[in-house]
C-alpha cells in the first residue's frame, strides 16, 4: 500500500534519536515518496538531567515512557526506537508498526591512531555495558575498561573531546547512524565478542488504532529481524530486565532456523559462560529462554549477576543481620 498522507514522527532532543528517526524516514520516503513526514521534537530536561548517570546507548528506560505516552495523546503518529534501549513492553494502547532489517550487530572500536585492540597496552577504553566490560576484561585484561553513562553520544563527546579514555567501544550501527563510520578501527565479530540483546535494531511503535500508520510502515518491515528480536528480548527478559548486567545474545534467522547464542561475564573478568540453541523459528520465543535457562544452571553465572547487582561489593553479613537466620531454602 502506498501512501501519501502526512505522518508526524516524535523524537527526543539528542544527536542519535535525531539520527535513528531520520534514518527510517528516508527508509519510509523511499517506498512511500508522495508521503510527507515531519518530525516533533520533544524536550524533557529532567529526564535528560537524570540520564547522565544511566547506562543505555539512545533513550533510557523513562525517556521512552514519556515518548509513548505522548503518541496515546496523539502528540504525534509514530516514533522510533532502538531496540537494545527496551526494557519493557509497550504500554497498552501501542504497537510495533515495524522491525526494519538489521543494521550491522556488532560492537565496534574507536581509536584516534586508528590501532586494533591487539595493538593497545595499558590504554583506557570507555564501554556502554556492563557486557562489554565483562568482555574486555576477560579477553584483554591488561586494558583498563570504563564504564560510560549517559548514552553513546555523551561518550563520544567524552572520547573525542575531553579525552577521558583512549579509545571507545560502541555498537557499530550507532557508529553508523552517527556518520562516524571513518573512526572505527575495528569491528568485533560474535566469536570475539557478542553483542548485547536486539543491538543494531530500529522499529516503528504506533497506536493499535491507527491502521494507516500500520500498513504503510509494514512495507519497510523484516521478519527475519522481529524474530531475532523476540528471541533476544525473550533471553534478556528471563535472564535479566534491566541494562546493569553482563550479559550478550546474538540470535541470526536463516532458512528457517534461528540459531542462538546467550553469554554471562564477570565484570571482574576470568571467565565467560556461553550457551547456544538452535530450532525452527516459530519457537523464537521459547528458545530464547531456553538459552538463558542453560546459563542460569551454572552457579558461576549466577554469582556473575549478583556481582552486577553490586558493583561496590557484596555486602557483607553481620550479627545484626537476624533476617538471614529465617531464612528458608525453600523461599528459592
Amino acid at each position: 500500500m502506498k501512501s501519501n498522507g502526512t505522518f508526524s514522527v516524535g523524537t527526543l532532543d539528542g544527536r542519535l534519536s535525531r539520527a535513528q528517526t531520520h534514518y527510517v524516514i528516508n527508509k519510509l520516503q523511499n517506498v512511500h515518496p508522495k508521503a510527507v513526514y515531519q518530525t516533533e521534537t520533544i524536550t524533557d530536561p529532567t529526564l535528560n538531567r537524570e540520564s547522565q548517570s544511566l547506562v543505555f546507548n539512545t533513550n533510557t528506560p523513562d525517556e521512552l515512557e514519556m515518548l509513548q505516552r505522548q503518541l496515546l495523546k496523539k502528540r504525534f503518529d509514530m516514533m522510533i526506537i532502538a531496540a537494545d534501549d527496551m526494557l519493557h513492553p509497550l504500554i497498552d494502547g501501542l504497537q510495533y508498526a515495524s522491525v526494519l532489517e538489521r543494521n550491522t550487530p556488532y560492537d565496534a572500536l574507536l581509536h584516534k591512531e586508528g590501532k586494533n585492540i591487539d595493538e593497545l597496552e595499558n590504554e583506557r577504553i570507555g564501554v556502554l555495558s556492563m557486557r562489554s566490560q565483562a568482555q574486555i576484561n576477560t579477553l584483554w585484561p591488561d586494558l583498563r575498561s570504563i564504564l560510560m553513562r549517559g548514552g553513546a553520544a555523551e561518550a563520544l563527546d567524552s572520547f573525542l573531546q575531553e579525552g577521558v579514555v583512549d579509545g571507545l567501544i560502541m555498537p557499530a550501527a550507532v557508529a553508523e547512524r552517527l556518520d562516524i563510520q571513518d573512526m572505527v578501527s575495528e569491528i568485533f565479530y560474535p566469536e570475539m565478542m557478542l553483542p548485547g540483546f536486539c543491538q543494531g535494531v530500529l522499529a516503528i511503535v504506533c497506536r493499535e488504532s491507527d491502521e494507516e500508520v500500520y500498513k504503510m510502515a509494514q512495507e519497510i518491515h523484516s521478519t527475519d529481524t522481529s524474530i531475532e528480536m523476540l528471541a533476544e528480548m525473550s533471553f534478556r527478559e528471563r535472564i535479566c530486565p534491566d541494562q546493569n548486567c553482563p550479559i550478550g545474545v546474538m540470535a541470526r534467522v536463516e532458512e528457517g532456523i534461528i540459531a542462538i547464542t546467550g553469554v554471562i561475564g564477570s565484570r571482574a573478568g576470568g571467565h565467560l559462560q556461553q550457551a547456544v540453541i538452535d530450532g525452527p523459528v516459530k519457537d523464537a520465543k521459547e528458545l530464547g529462554i531456553a538459552v538463558a535457562e542453560e546459563l542460569l544452571t551454572s552457579g558461576e553465572s549466577l554469582a556473575d549477576l549478583l556481582e552486577a547487582d553490586f558493583p561496590d561489593g557484596l555486602p557483607v553479613a553481620t550479627d545484626d543481620d537476624d533476617d538471614f537466620d529465617d531464612f528458608d531454602d525453600g523461599d528459592l
